[in-house]
């Protein structure tokens, strides 16, 4: 419960500040919060922000995580040399390393640091008061909000640093009641004044310090400042395309539509013929040069500030001029159809017979397709001793056990079939031994031709393809049963024209 004293102090708090609160205890939590509207960087990939941001990485799973602490096995770097120890400071003392800031200087996040141009999606905004909401997936004891932007000079093609921004917070706003946190699964909002004088891309950096842990909690924002200064576009957005590495022998297309439905004949299509047009950067410019040149009544790319659509590496907007019939272009991207593939995973190259009998366990991976899958067993004459067919998946795990069957070597054969009718297969080979019952029986040094430069009087080997073992014979003899290749194998134990000359039969 709160107690009356902290009450007061959230009386002495907006509204929009203190609602959600009461009734919460103070809780610590490893999961925590974001910038909801606008919108912020990390929130842009998730897909309750719309993924409007593409190839983020794991912050595109928890964009609420940007949490800088700065100590020993945090995985973040120190602004400072002195990273041992926690950051208790403001942003302009200390923090993320110049470069890391949009991750919070997390190296698993290091996809948000990436700085240019057209890297990001922009919130489009007007100068003056504006709302900036942070929504929390865990609750925190505070300390404060800061928010920052890029000075009137910065360069928004260069890693940010803290020289990009301006050193005093545009707004610098305390919690007053420390032992209480912000609302777990609520929201707080700030009114921050943007200046007047700043007009096109800046970045707002948001940090919120907690109290109940070392941590600071950083988001950044990107704008497009509309201030009035700049003309009007002719121009409405209508979709976007978003990097992606593909493959060759892969199409995309595009996909028109109106208030009647799909227009067909104003389909764009672009061939995916080289390495370097499959590059995630590249061919979404190749799309929009050729789009724009067919002048089917939409453009794609980016605006310069002539209001003219220039295509881009990497992402592109699709835009219509205002008034245009076309309210949504969509990209369908056609993949080229690959081999599928099969993988037998946990097999040995020999199992020991206990009881006449023995335990095959083993995965085979399918991919590409959705398969059945079957597993058979032949021994060395070529006979079928074992049959399974594995249940719907393509990852199934087989279990296969293998009864009245003699110690030699055996083949396992896996065949995958899609319901296209592509046929995969894999095979793996192993050997079957009897078990050591302490008489000697089925003991051996080798299993044949492995260590084949070792062998000498005395030596016994398993041949695989008799399930037998032989006894290497006594000087001058011996000398013999090395001598083997695959070419000549007259003295091969058990197989070969001449191996009785080299080997005794066990």
């Amino acid at each position: 419960m709160i107690n009356t004293t902290q009450a007061r102090s959230f009386l002495k708090l907006p509204l929009v500040l203190a609602m959600s609160v009461a009734g919460l205890a103070a809780q610590q939590a490893s999961a925590h919060g974001y910038i909801e509207s606008p919108k912020s960087r990390a929130f842009m990939c998730h897909s309750d922000g719309g993924k409007l941001n593409a190839n983020c990485g794991a912050v595109t799973y928890e964009p609420q995580s940007t949490e800088y602490i700065g100590r020993p096995g945090e995985g973040a770097i120190s602004h400072y040399p002195s990273s041992a120890q926690a950051c208790t400071g403001d942003f302009t003392k200390c923090g993320p390393a110049n470069g890391t800031i949009p991750a919070g200087g997390l190296a698993r996040f290091s996809e948000l640091n990436e700085q240019s141009a057209t890297r990001w999606t922009k919130n489009t905004i007007k100068p003056g008061p504006q709302t900036f909401t942070w929504l929390y997936k865990a609750g925190h004891a505070t300390r404060y909000w800061q928010f920052y932007i890029t000075k009137k000079d910065w360069n928004p093609n260069q890693p940010l640093t803290r020289d990009s921004f301006e050193k005093t917070p545009l707004l610098d706003e305390p919690w007053p009641a420390l032992n209480v946190p912000a609302p777990a699964g609520g929201r707080t909002q700030h009114t921050v004044n943007i200046p007047s004088d700043r007009s096109g891309y800046h970045v707002l950096l948001a940090t919120w310090k907690v109290h109940d842990t070392d941590a600071t909690f950083y988001q950044v924002v990107d704008l497009n400042i509309d201030n009035g200064a700049v003309i009007p576009s002719t121009w409405t957005t209508v979709g976007a395309v978003q990097p992606e590495a593909l493959s060759i022998g892969d199409k995309v297309k595009t996909r028109v539509f109106n208030a009647q439905g799909e227009i067909n004949a104003k389909q764009v299509v672009l061939e995916i013929n080289s390495a370097e047009l499959a590059k995630a950067d590249v061919w979404p410019h190749e799309l929009a040069k050729k789009v724009n040149a067919a002048k089917q009544g939409y453009q794609m790319g980016l605006l310069n500030d002539k209001d003219e659509v220039v295509p881009n590496f990497g992402k592109n907007d699709i835009l219509v001029k205002k008034g245009s019939d076309i309210n949504n272009v969509m990209i369908d991207k056609e993949q080229a159809a690959k081999p599928g593939e099969l993988t037998i995973t946990g097999m040995q190259p020999e199992y020991t017979l206990k009881d006449g009998k023995a335990d095959l366990h083993f995965n085979a991976i399918a991919k590409g397709g959705d398969y059945t899958v079957k597993a058979t067993v032949f021994n060395a004459k070529g006979e079928s001793v074992a049959f399974q067919q594995a249940p719907p998946g393509n990852t199934p795990h087989f279990s296969m056990p293998l009864i009245g069957q003699s110690a030699g070597k055996y083949d396992l054969t896996v065949v995958a079939t899609s319901k296209k009718g592509e046929l995969l297969q894999q095979g793996a080979s192993f050997l079957l031994k009897d078990e050591d019952t302490g008489g000697g029986e089925g003991k051996y040094d080798y299993v044949f031709p492995n260590g084949l430069k070792a062998y000498k009087a005395g030596t016994v080997v398993l041949q695989p393809k008799t399930g037998k073992t032989y006894e290497c014979k006594p000087h001058p003899y011996s000398g013999w049963c090395t001598q083997w290749t695959s070419a000549n194998n007259a003295y091969e134990p058990g197989v070969g024209w001449a191996w009785d000359n080299a080997w005794i039969a066990k």
